[in-house]
């Protein structure tokens, strides 16, 4: 980057600027919206607030993360019923993210630190996908990096009180969103072992915020259910019969041991970043002749990136390994991997090798981008809408499939119109065969059969996402039988085909 580029990015908020209308570029590219899953519980939560007004509400597993759905019901609100005000909240946490990164890392490392760290967020395939869907991983990564921020402000200039109190309300507050907050209690501990920069009884305060923010929740929902720990309960037994391992996310399995490692070096979701940032980020932490300031910032957030992957890694009995369940590292990744590359010394290597080290990492974070999954939903969504162009007529379809389409069938006030259960003579019915390829919990393995269509059954309509621009390319010139063919149906067979069926009245015997 030549002297003139970093003073332009270095004058007031231009790297800000830049990095936030990057992202909200790239939000608006690759939106999703509604995906029915975590955040059609979620809108069940909102709804219950919005239902009980002016009353109080609790909800169970999901609807009771209140950082999320109390939002969510004020956005509901102000904004209507629909996936945008679904997903606004979340993306107001990530910005509130994005601008405190910046603001922290130009404080300590400059303007080109700041610009660089934040260009690699904006970019990254994983918060960019999760930034367009309504979810609590942003909202606890909020959470805990200002956390983290307070404590640091700390570490750099002497304890304060008020300042490692709201460290630990804002990691109860990341508790409140979801239990797995709780791993930063792991990297405090370190820090107050080794009674880092100052006394051990300065990191209580910590610790005196944390368990006040969760005494507040104890008490609600103690008046509210008669049992403090409701929502810890809900949390630890409501899927106790699910087998995680079906939920495995990972482009790369091979052993327990290995497989987050794995997820982080393969999966598309982080494409090269970990294999920049992890001997990047190992020079800036260790390397001589770093500013002592810089080098003690950035070991603090390698550290907390570090203590995350562990403790989210080592719990596959809990969690599934989902790349989602890594962003706190790989936010730290890229937090490291933007100030390595301010700090390094690009008059003593060639020109070429900082434009192409950039220009693979921003390319690679746009394909991964570009190749993800946005269809998870198809049916769902295809229902509604027929629902609504269909007004007044009622469509049987599947269980899970109804089940599914719950949310974007009230935003279309088409509850009743669309009902679960098998094909009736004379009625519409809607297939999807992504519900009824296997047995789940709506529907056992001897009903199948009866879910599909069969002959004389009329086709009204039939639905399919669009096919990729790049797997349109790749099939044009005859390079898919190359590609391994679980990660060409990934590109290519988003989600399979719907259909709207009119399944014809049952003949009368002569």
């Amino acid at each position: 980057m030549t002297s003139g580029a970093k003073n332009w990015i270095a004058t007031g908020n231009r790297g800000l600027i830049l990095g936030l209308a990057l992202f909200l570029l790239l939000v608006s590219l690759s939106w999703i919206g509604f995906i029915a899953s975590d955040d059609a519980t979620f809108a069940k939560g909102a709804y219950g607030w919005i239902d009980a007004f002016p009353g109080l509400y609790v909800g169970g597993h999901g609807t009771i993360r209140y950082l999320i759905t109390i939002p969510m019901a004020l956005s509901f609100t102000l904004f209507g019923e629909n996936s945008f005000a679904m997903v606004l909240p979340s993306l107001l946490y990530v910005l509130g993210f994005l601008i405190i990164t910046w603001r922290i890392t130009r404080n300590v490392a400059g303007p080109l630190s700041a610009a660089l760290a934040l260009g690699l967020l904006a970019t990254s395939p994983l918060l960019v996908i999760q930034s367009s869907i309504s979810n609590v991983d942003v909202i606890e990564m909020f959470f805990l990096f200002a956390s983290v921020y307070l404590v640091w402000s700390c570490l750099d200039s002497g304890p304060n009180t008020k300042r490692l109190l709201l460290a630990g309300v804002m990691a109860g507050c990341a508790f409140l969103t979801r239990e797995t907050a709780i791993f930063i209690a792991v990297f405090y501990a370190i820090l107050f072992v080794a009674g880092h920069r100052f006394h051990r009884k300065h990191y209580l305060w910590i610790a005196a915020g944390f368990i006040l923010t969760w005494c507040v929740e104890l008490a609600y929902l103690w008046a509210m259910t008669g049992d403090p720990l409701y929502r810890f309960n809900i949390s630890m037994h409501h899927d106790s019969s699910i087998d995680r391992a079906v939920d495995l996310a990972g482009n790369v399995i091979a052993h327990p041991l290995i497989d987050p490692l794995l997820v982080l070096l393969f999966n598309q979701e982080f494409m090269v970043l970990f294999l920049v940032a992890i001997p990047l980020g190992g020079w800036l932490c260790f390397a001589r002749g770093i500013d002592p300031r810089v080098q003690h910032f950035a070991r603090i957030i390698a550290l907390f990136g570090l203590v995350w992957f562990l403790s989210a890694g080592g719990a596959q009995s809990l969690l599934p390994l989902n790349p989602r369940y890594f962003m706190i590292t790989c936010a730290a990744a890229c937090i490291l991997t933007g100030m390595a590359l301010a700090q390094i010394e690009w008059k003593r290597v060639p020109r070429f090798w900082p434009v192409m080290l950039g220009g693979l990492i921003l390319g690679t974070n746009l394909l991964g981008t570009y190749v993800e999954n946005k269809d998870g939903a198809f049916a769902a969504r295809t229902l509604a809408a027929l629902a609504e162009r269909y007004r007044g007529t009622v469509i049987i379809t599947d269980p899970a499939t109804r089940l599914r389409a719950t949310v974007p069938l009230r935003w279309e006030k088409a509850q009743d119109q669309v009902v679960a259960g098998l094909p009736k003579p004379g009625m519409f019915y809607f297939g999807n065969p992504l519900s009824v390829e296997k047995p789940n919990p709506w529907i056992k393995a001897e009903q199948l059969s009866a879910y599909s269509p069969k002959p004389g059954w009329r086709e009204i309509a039939r639905f399919e996402p669009d096919v990729p621009y790049a797997a349109r390319a790749i099939e044009a010139l005859g390079l898919d039988g190359r590609i391994p063919q679980p990660i060409w149906r990934k590109l290519r067979y988003r989600h399979p085909p719907v259909s709207l069926y009119s399944v014809p009245p049952t003949q009368q015997n002569p």
